[in-house]
């Protein structure tokens, strides 16, 4: 029997791709560092951006989260702050989210329409599994930190530092 896939192609299919990603798993698939950046990728930055357009929406503040400065604070959260023991997981967590719904979805999550990225988010948050949900309360508050620290955010809460009057 020729058929195009057997049981055999499968299980050498996988023990191929299981052996790549266990050699390859100390080499940053999602490219190079971004131009500007200290820490993420250019992929990495689109995947902070198409998170932060769903979890900070237009119409709350003057600002979006998903117009491009976001993501070089947490660029900047992530090297300056959190270091190289938080941004590493932080990174892989960003590769899951983003080539995850490649194959429940067809494309890549910062590729998704913005229907599509809040229904993904929304699988995340929800309470099963747990490190799932503990996944997506991390990016939550990395990004959270980035978007507030922004001065017109800032600003529009009325939120001040100090003891100023």
């Amino acid at each position: 029997m020729n058929a195009l896939v057997s049981r055999r192609t499968v299980m050498i299919g996988g023990a191929v791709a299981g052996t790549v990603f266990v050699a390859g798993a100390g080499v940053r698939w999602m490219g190079t560092v971004a131009p500007g950046a200290m820490v993420l990728s250019a992929v990495e930055m689109d995947v902070v951006e198409a998170v932060s357009e769903v979890l900070f929406a237009p119409g709350t503040f003057e600002v979006s989260g998903g117009d491009g400065v976001t993501s070089f604070e947490v660029d900047r959260l992530l090297a300056d702050v959190m270091g190289p023991e938080v941004a590493k997981p932080f990174r892989t967590m960003l590769g899951a989210l983003e080539w995850g719904t490649l194959i429940s979805r067809g494309t890549r999550f910062s590729s998704l329409p913005f229907d599509g990225r809040t229904e993904v988010l929304d699988v995340w948050a929800s309470e099963n599994p747990t490190p799932r949900r503990m996944a997506f309360e991390s990016l939550q508050a990395v990004l959270a930190m980035a978007f507030f620290r922004r001065p017109e955010v800032l600003a529009r809460t009325g939120w001040r530092a100090g003891c100023m009057p």
